[in-house]
């Protein structure tokens, strides 16, 4: 499968850490400042397609290490990935592409898609990012969240609207408009990101 870069800009592709197999970039569309993405060197469409073992082991290090950054940094957080089985998916959110996101964040995301949206889906408590697998090859698209319990939690459904976890994190904070990376790209946080970050780049390396 051919390499894609993730962003077309210089300025939204910069690589605070990097592993073997993943980068850490800032994200697009970052509402809240410290928003982080992993996004695997090699083309996957989510992550649940990747199969191989040794990628996850290497994936979960660094989730915990980039965890304790943000921690530090900016206190609780969210990790989540909007799993997609294809390309052109509404849960894909626009990118055919894996990313998973960090997001320094109290909310409880559960209960606001269910009150914010009535939306009640069925979460399945699950040890991993990496039982996602399991899902993509039942072929069913899915949601992925890690609370700041770090409790993983999964769930799938035929009809995931795009973007949905941006949507509730975004009328949380009464800017529900803008939740939309393709039209609002917050550059200004996306510096703060990069600079607050700065001082811990190369340390993956």
């Amino acid at each position: 499968m051919s390499e894609k870069k993730f962003y077309t800009s210089d300025f939204y592709n910069q690589i605070l850490f990097e592993t073997d197999n993943f980068t850490v970039k800032p994200s697009l569309g970052s509402f809240v400042e410290g928003w982080l993405l992993i996004v695997p060197k090699k083309h996957y469409i989510s992550l649940g397609s990747i199969e191989d073992p040794a990628l996850f082991n290497e994936l979960n290090v660094l989730i915990d290490k980039i965890g304790q950054i943000v921690q530090k940094e900016y206190g609780n957080y969210v990790v989540f990935e909007n799993g997609s089985l294809c390309a052109n998916k509404l849960v894909g959110c626009g990118v055919d592409y894996a990313h998973l996101h960090f997001v320094p964040l109290k909310l409880n995301l559960i209960e606001e898609i269910q009150n914010r949206f009535n939306i009640n889906y069925n979460w399945e408590k699950i040890n991993g990012i990496e039982s996602s697998v399991s899902y993509i090859k039942r072929g069913k698209p899915y949601l992925y969240l890690r609370n700041q319990q770090n409790e993983s939690f999964i769930t799938t459904d035929d009809n995931i609207p795009s973007q949905l976890f941006r949507k509730a994190i975004a009328e949380s904070m009464s800017i529900g408009e803008q939740y939309d990376w393709k039209q609002y790209k917050f550059e200004n946080n996306i510096q703060r990101t990069i600079d607050k970050y700065s001082k811990y780049s190369g340390q993956f390396n």
